[in-house]
């Protein structure tokens, strides 16, 4: 009976051991990062600086705001910012702040030559911050097309001719 008591104890002090990992993160030396207080206002921010980055082609700064799953290497994430064109303005139609880890942001983008329809943006809270989840996006902009300023948004995958299109710079 005492050798079943204590193969029990032990199971449950393992187990207890594990959960206590589970929950401090595996390491218990961080702490967990804390949404802000007004998560909508920041992640709002997030989205501003990087369009005030895209008008003025911070590179840099764009890169720093945002995560792309598209690309394995950074230089070709610049190469292929470098090769976007340099929107005018944009205007926030909507933002959807249900689930403030992931506040969705569509908002409207102008170029010199057009004007885009509302484009939702992720911005996942990841690290104590915002970032600007990057996706593929297809817009219709074919004036005499049936589905005219359409928006689809393509499943997550990386594209490796996408990321050695880049890489070529």
């Amino acid at each position: 009976m005492k050798i079943a008591l204590r193969k029990k104890l032990a199971c449950l002090v393992i187990l207890g051991g594990i959960l206590t990992v589970m929950a401090t993160g595996f390491g218990g030396d961080k702490e967990p990062y804390k949404l802000p207080d007004k998560p909508k206002e920041a992640a709002v921010s997030t989205f501003s600086e990087y369009m005030n980055a895209s008008m003025s082609r911070d590179y840099d700064k764009m890169l720093s705001l945002s995560d792309d799953y598209r690309f394995k290497t950074d230089q070709a994430r610049l190469h292929f910012l470098e090769a976007q064109g340099t929107p005018i303005d944009y205007r926030i139609t909507f933002v959807d702040d249900s689930d403030p880890s992931k506040i969705v942001i569509s908002s409207i983008t102008k170029y010199a030559d057009m004007e885009l329809p509302p484009i939702k943006y992720i911005l996942a809270f990841e690290e104590g911050t915002y970032k600007l989840k990057m996706r593929n996006v297809v817009v219709n902009m074919i004036p005499l097309s049936p589905d005219y300023k359409t928006v689809e948004y393509e499943p997550e995958k990386v594209d490796d001719s996408l990321e050695d299109n880049f890489n070529e710079f």
